[in-house]
């Protein structure tokens, strides 16, 4: 949006401009300079490395000496402070000579939400007779997750049920996880060795394809969605997680063509 401050020293001329409905953003303000926030809206995505985001106010004349502005926290912010974030200062200062001054957010990944929360600031005079316009800046903070599970793993399952059980049961052998960008990955025989190399594979013609699967890991929640075996979908059942000190992943999987099923433990090499 277009910002435009007219300084005026007349009423009257200011009425010429009142008939102007189609300018956007105009202020009319007949003495002194004006601050504000250079933006109403940012976005703080939130890493691991606890990230932070910094918000400027700016005005429209230098001056000799520092000025300093307040900085609250709007009641109809939903990001909570010390939970999702912390605020460097509750005041922004320019210093003498510039037109700049800056506040800064920082995230915190332990609290921030992936589903996102708002922080609302708003900015009123402080030092001086400064006006100021645009005085609220409402920051969108989201947690975002870095994912890293590429890599070969020693895999055990332990199956619930297949055809064959009580053998076959656990089984453990190496298999990969391959990175497909964006948190998603694929695993060849999801079935940890039962489709491929398994019982399956003689008695029923299955091979290293007839299970694969890509799944989603979102903050060390694991997922996955339109999977199939020969015979039908394959669902989450049970703990799909990454456990964030081990890298250890335990994936749960039912199939609905004829109920096998199995947990599978990944610890990566």
């Amino acid at each position: 949006m277009k910002k435009i401050f007219l300084l005026l020293s007349s009423i009257a001329i200011a009425a010429v401009f009142t008939s102007c409905e189609d300018e956007e953003d105009i202020h009319v303000y007949n003495s002194g300079d004006i601050a504000y926030f250079s933006e109403t809206t940012s976005s703080l995505f939130v890493t691991a490395s606890n990230p932070s985001k910094t918000i400027e106010v700016v005005s429209t004349e230098t001056s000799s000496a520092a000025r300093t502005y307040n900085v609250t926290v709007d009641p109809s912010s939903t990001a909570q402070s010390g939970v999702d974030y912390t605020l460097s200062a509750s005041t922004i200062t320019i210093p003498a000579g510039e037109y700049f001054g800056t506040v800064t957010v920082n995230g915190i990944f332990d609290g921030a939400l992936e589903s996102g929360s708002t922080l609302i600031l708003n900015l009123t005079s402080g030092t001086g007779e400064t006006a100021v316009f645009d005085i609220k800046h409402t920051v969108s903070i989201f947690k975002l997750c870095e994912s890293d599970l590429a890599g070969l793993y020693s895999v055990t399952t332990t199956y619930g049920y297949h055809d064959f059980l009580p053998s076959f049961n656990p089984n453990t052998e190496d298999m990969e996880i391959e990175a497909l960008g964006d948190g998603n990955y694929f695993v060849q025989d999801f079935s940890g060795g039962l489709y491929n190399g398994g019982p399956y594979s003689s008695a029923y013609g299955t091979g290293p394809t007839s299970m694969d699967v890509e799944f989603t890991d979102i903050c060390n929640n694991i997922s996955w969605t339109g999977q199939t075996d020969p015979w039908g979908d394959i669902l989450m059942d049970g703990v799909n997680e990454v456990d964030p000190v081990t890298g250890v992943i335990t994936i749960s999987w039912y199939c609905t063509g004829y109920g096998e099923n199995g947990v599978s433990v990944y610890t990566p090499y």
